[in-house]
């Protein structure tokens, strides 16, 4: 996947840009109005501001702020955010610290350019991450180093419900989610985040047995999961995406494991 750099911003995140400069002008003229109010009433006597009309203590506070906020908006605009697993919405979030670059026309560019480069070999490695620990085969398997099956356990994914019967547990719904990510966008069909742990929390009061068109699913009290792939061609995919990751070297010698 290549991508030049000559790439025009999408209409979305330029009314977005937009959106955040005139934002930027209309907070500081209401801060020099605020501040001209303030002296009005210093002519009268101290401490006659209302604290609630204050103006923020710093421009640049405000200015940071609202760019981590567009930030994390035009990700979802642009729908990076299908091809990123917990992991790297996790370095997203901490790329968004105290040195988080302004929303600015050249830095959408150069961010949203290298995504597009690096797109697949980033949905390949999400692939991996949030399949690595369903199997420890690809350590013992030399002919197919790692594949998933048609069924999986996985472990410390359910929970006593608060209301009644079962639910996913808090510490799994990253997993769950991603999982599901995977199999949707895999299918081209549009994701909901939590969507498929919510419909399990809602069967699992009830019963520990859940169906859909791309699982079926037991929970036990012991807080397994037991997961059958209904799809078996997404499942081939998955497979296909683990298997090109591996052979790129993605993963380290067995021996060294």
């Amino acid at each position: 996947m290549s991508m030049s750099t000559s790439v025009a911003i999408p209409a979305t995140l330029t009314d977005l840009l937009q959106a955040r400069n005139d934002a930027l002008r209309l907070i500081a003229d209401a801060c020099r109005i605020t501040d001209m109010a303030k002296q009005l009433l210093e002519q009268y006597g101290p401490h006659l501001m209302p604290r609630g009309a204050q103006a923020p203590d710093s421009q640049e506070r405000v200015r940071f702020e609202l760019d981590c906020s567009m930030w994390r908006r035009a990700l979802d605009l642009t729908g990076f955010k299908t091809l990123m697993d917990a992991q790297a919405v996790a370095e997203f979030e901490k790329s968004l610290g105290s040195a988080a670059p302004e929303f600015t026309e050249g830095n959408i560019r150069a961010t949203f350019i290298d995504l597009r480069i690096n797109a697949e070999s980033m949905f390949r490695r999400g692939v991996f991450n949030v399949f690595r620990y369903l199997s420890d085969d690809y350590r013992t398997n030399a002919v197919e180093p790692f594949r998933i099956g048609r069924k999986v356990v996985m472990s410390y994914m359910i929970r006593h419900s608060y209301r009644r019967g079962l639910a996913i547990n808090h510490s799994g719904a990253d997993k769950l989610n991603d999982l599901d990510r995977v199999f949707q966008v895999l299918d081209n069909k549009p994701f909901q985040p939590r969507a498929l742990e919510s419909a399990m929390n809602a069967v699992f009061e009830d019963g520990p047995l859940f169906e859909s068109d791309y699982y079926r699913a037991r929970a036990f009290k012991n807080g397994n999961l037991h997961l059958e792939f209904k799809r078996l061609d997404l499942l081939e995919k998955v497979n296909e995406q683990i298997a090109e990751f591996y052979a790129n070297g993605a993963l380290p010698d067995a021996r060294a494991a």
